[in-house]
């Protein structure tokens, strides 16, 4: 079991499961709601952006 912590790039929080993307973390409640999250909602906007950060300052 993973005892250490990382913050999540989306909601911020100090969490011990999720995946890394770009060297960026996102815990696992977060990967469940860009998962399920519609295209037309408004959080889908702000998920994408936070992403595109990632990529960028790894470019």
């Amino acid at each position: 079991m993973n005892s250490i912590e990382y913050v999540c790039v989306m909601c911020g929080q100090k969490e011990k499961e999720g995946i890394f993307i770009q060297g960026g973390f996102i815990c696992d409640n977060c990967e469940k709601e860009i998962v399920q999250t519609e295209v037309q909602d408004e959080k889908y906007r702000y998920f994408i952006q936070q992403l595109k950060q990632l990529w960028l300052k790894n470019a």
